[in-house]
């Protein structure tokens, strides 16, 4: 048998390459370059970078919103910074509230949840029922009374928290978002790539509280 050619080596492995970068798998490896380029700014603008996270996060993995959430650098408070994919009356609702950082500990939350890794939680409709004003932060009030039918199938209120930590664990925000807009979980690989974005939003912010 003949030996095979440098050049058909070659081919095989841009061929393969190409396949791969045009998966759904590779997704996050783009925005995760994408965010990266912000840290090598001189400076970091903390709205533009995690506006383009969350966009890339809700775009590429087709959630119907995702919002995040940085701690202020006058006050230590903690207020979602931006969002993507919400309706923008809820939006301008959501960035007036403040939370402590006690209030993302197990003991003092205000609501049941259950971990899905270190960094992660999901929250369920059934265990956290709206009261007064929080009827007004839900995008689609008539799907309320669904029922869930299945494990993987998401509620409209529904949602997901990866933490965003700094050095020596500092909790420094949080990126929350919903179910796909096949009204699912998202797979764990993608949990798990989120909190790939999580490490790099980190480093961003906490860039930006120092200086």
């Amino acid at each position: 048998m003949g030996s095979i050619d440098p050049e058909t080596v070659k081919r095989r492995l841009r061929f393969d390459y190409v396949r791969v970068k045009n998966e759904p798998g590779s997704r996050a490896v783009d925005g995760i370059i994408a965010l990266s380029a912000h840290l090598h700014r001189p400076q970091i603008n903390i709205n533009e970078v995690t506006q383009e996270a969350a966009d890339i996060i809700q775009r590429h993995f087709r959630l119907k919103w995702v919002m995040i959430g940085i701690k202020g650098k006058t006050d230590g408070l903690f207020r979602y910074n931006v969002m993507s994919g919400m309706n923008r009356d809820i939006w301008e609702r959501q960035r007036k509230k403040a939370y402590r950082t006690e209030d993302f500990e197990s003991s003092c939350g205000a609501y049941k949840y259950g971990d899905i890794s270190d960094l992660t939680r999901v929250y369920l409709q059934e265990e956290n029922p709206l009261q007064g004003d929080e009827m007004k932060l839900v995008q689609r009030p008539a799907l309320l009374e669904s029922k869930r039918l299945s494990s993987n199938e998401t509620l409209e209120t529904d949602f997901i928290d990866t933490v965003i930590y700094g050095p020596g664990r500092d909790l420094l925000g949080w990126i929350e978002y919903s179910g796909t807009v096949a009204n699912e979980f998202p797979q764990p690989v993608v949990i798990r790539q989120i909190e790939g974005y999580a490490a790099i939003l980190g480093i961003a912010i906490a860039v930006h509280l120092r200086s």
